[in-house]
């Protein structure tokens, strides 16, 4: 991947600064305003050799905290 990439991620953590953390193929990435659960698109903007940072695209789906199940 490069830098303006865009992929398809699944927030599995969150980082200390409140970013969400996503993994792609043992890549892990740090990704601002995502949330544990979130399925999103997001956008690379800085890659190192293990991490990358990415800003967040669109969320596809959204984990159960902004949906109506949650309430359920």
């Amino acid at each position: 991947m490069k830098k303006n990439d865009v992929f398809t991620v699944t927030i599995e953590d969150m980082g200390e600064d409140g970013a969400g953390i996503g993994k792609t193929d043992g890549y892990t990435w740090f990704i601002k305003d995502a949330l544990i659960g979130d399925v999103i698109q997001a956008s690379v903007m800085k890659m190192k050799k293990n991490y990358g940072f990415a800003r967040l695209v669109k969320i596809l789906e959204p984990c159960l905290l902004y949906t109506s199940d949650a309430a359920d």
